[in-house]
């Protein structure tokens, strides 16, 4: 084993057992701790000074620690007061990661092992703007992404794994493996309508379009339960609808529903998506980029 070998094999490990037990978590509670990620996001860059070092490569490529940096201060350490500096802390500490990504990207983004340095803050900042746009909606399963971009600079070399492996470097750097992480977790998750569809069916309970999103349940044992509503009493007329409100108030609609007489109700799962995050980490880490493949049909 060469220290590469070493150091992804080390890699691989922090991000499986803290995915499990996040995993773990995340099915119980629908709820992880921080202290999971900012364990990931620290040995990572422990160990990304550590290949750096050992490989012999310019002192100056760690640098690229300070936009790194700045991106987990905003997101981990929030300002204890309301003045007017802490209202614009985000933007400083964002503004700060941009510039000196701008700045590190001048000096050495020409050298291929430095674009996969300066692809974790690039990567982070991606992440970030998914979560403002809600297209990774969970703020811990961006943390968790987040903090696989630092693990994982590069995409990690074990022995014949990975088994598809991009033929030039330009692919590696554009598609880093936290990005196919996410892709391939998102495929995971896509995949459950043909469940939901086949449970509904042997209920004999399929209605259109609500059998792909969810299912029906009995309203009494829908307290409690991680579910988003999928029908709801308004201005007095009952609804149903494909995309569930986050800021639904479940004990209260239960009970409208409740007073209607109804006895069951459509409902979708709150999944859990740092399972899917745990399959596709292993996924890219052993099988590969699978864009690869869509991208050769």
């Amino acid at each position: 084993m060469d220290t590469t070998e070493i150091l992804d094999s080390a890699r691989l490990g922090i991000l499986v057992v803290l995915l499990v037990g996040a995993s773990i978590l995340d099915l119980r509670t629908r709820k992880v701790d921080n202290r999971y990620w900012m364990s990931m996001a620290i040995l990572g860059l422990v160990l990304l000074v550590a290949q750096v070092l050992l490989e012999e490569k310019p002192f100056e490529y760690l640098l690229v620690v300070i936009p790194i940096s700045a991106i987990l201060f905003d997101v981990y350490f929030e300002p204890s007061t309301d003045s007017p500096l802490a209202k614009i802390a985000p933007a400083i500490e964002y503004g700060a990661a941009f510039a000196s990504i701008l700045i590190l990207a001048y000096l050495w983004g020409d050298t291929e092992y430095f674009q996969h340095l300066l692809g974790v803050p690039v990567m982070m900042m991606v992440i970030v703007l998914f979560y403002i746009l809600d297209i990774v909606r969970g703020g811990a399963d961006a943390k968790a992404l987040i903090s696989i971009s630092i693990v994982f600079p590069f995409y990690p070399a074990l022995g014949p794994f990975p088994l598809l492996r991009a033929e030039d470097a330009f692919t590696e750097v554009f598609f880093p493996f936290s990005f196919i992480v996410l892709v391939t977790a998102a495929i995971i998750v896509a995949l459950l309508p043909i469940g939901f569809a086949l449970k509904n069916l042997a209920a004999k309970e399929f209605e259109w379009p609500y059998a792909l999103l969810g299912y029906k349940m009995d309203l009494p044992s829908a307290s409690g339960k991680h579910i988003w509503l999928m029908e709801r009493m308004q201005d007095g007329q009952h609804i149903v609808y494909t995309r569930p409100r986050r800021d639904e108030d479940l004990g209260k609609e239960l009970q409208k529903l409740r007073d209607t007489g109804r006895s069951r109700i459509w409902v979708t799962p709150k999944i859990p998506f740092i399972p899917a995050i745990l399959a596709g980490s292993l996924i890219t880490a052993l099988v590969g980029n699978l864009l690869l493949l869509i991208f050769a049909l």
